[in-house]
């Protein structure tokens, strides 16, 4: 038998998610919110080509898991049928992952259930990631949704940007009410990566281009690295303008 193959944190975020493995019986309906983000939006100039620069000189070379040619115990096992799967899948697969890699790269945060952090919001944002030290701050949202219901369709609803401004309402009112400056609305094989930030006095929201988890480009974990990293240094946004002003109800 073949010795296990070492896996360093460099390869961990390069690599691909592993594909879904979809159950029958699988939840049909759109859990789209209608949460319409009105305010000021633009594009994430430069996105990918900031993801690239990045990526750590020199990383760690510890070693953070092994492969067995035999039996990856890293392909999907377990059946998927709604969004409550599709978290613990994404946990597994993003937030395990990078765990291991801030843990080896020494980057003060980490992915959590949102209650770990500690608000006392009323909603309940799908992810979160905090810092890795007491006290816990809370560093960015995420909002998910299962990837076969066509109207979670990332690439169709970003060509109109009314459709686009609903589809990211959820997750940037979380962004909002928490007063934190990064997030992401994620159906596991395409994802969008949001910040908030202030250019010439006045406050944005910011998109990445999709991620298709097939990129060639980057990878995904390439972008929650990045954003992981930005948001770990992330303040509290300051924000003044009022939420009414910025979510509306549709």
């Amino acid at each position: 038998m073949a010795p296990p193959r070492p896996i360093s944190s460099r390869e961990a975020v390069e690599s691909r998610l592993p594909e879904l493995l979809l159950g029958p019986n699988r939840t049909q309906s759109s859990a789209m919110h209608r949460v319409i983000y009105v305010g000021p939006l633009h594009r994430w100039q430069n996105f990918e080509a900031n993801v690239r620069a990045s990526m750590p000189a020199r990383w760690s070379s510890a070693v953070i898991d092994y492969s067995l040619q035999s039996r990856d115990i890293r392909r999907e096992e377990v059946y998927i049928a709604d969004e409550t799967g599709l978290q613990g899948r994404f946990e597994q697969a993003v937030g395990q992952v990078l765990g291991a890699v801030f843990r080896a790269e020494a980057v003060n945060i980490r992915f959590a259930d949102f209650k770990a952090a500690g608000t006392g919001y009323s909603k309940t944002p799908d992810v979160s990631l905090v810092s890795n030290t007491a006290p816990i701050a809370l560093k960015a949202v995420g909002e998910l949704k299962v990837p076969w219901v066509d109207d979670h369709d990332l690439v169709q609803r970003y060509s109109k940007e009314s459709t686009w401004r609903s589809t990211i309402g959820q997750v940037v009112e979380y962004m909002i009410d928490q007063k934190v400056p990064y997030g992401f609305h994620s159906t596991y094989y395409h994802t969008v990566f949001l910040r908030q930030v202030q250019v010439h006095g006045v406050w944005r929201v910011e998109c990445s281009p999709i991620v298709n988890n097939r990129n060639t480009g980057v990878s995904v974990k390439q972008c929650f690295w990045h954003l992981a990293s930005l948001a770990a240094a992330g303040q509290p946004v300051q924000n003044p303008t009022p939420k009414r002003q910025l979510i509306v109800r549709g």
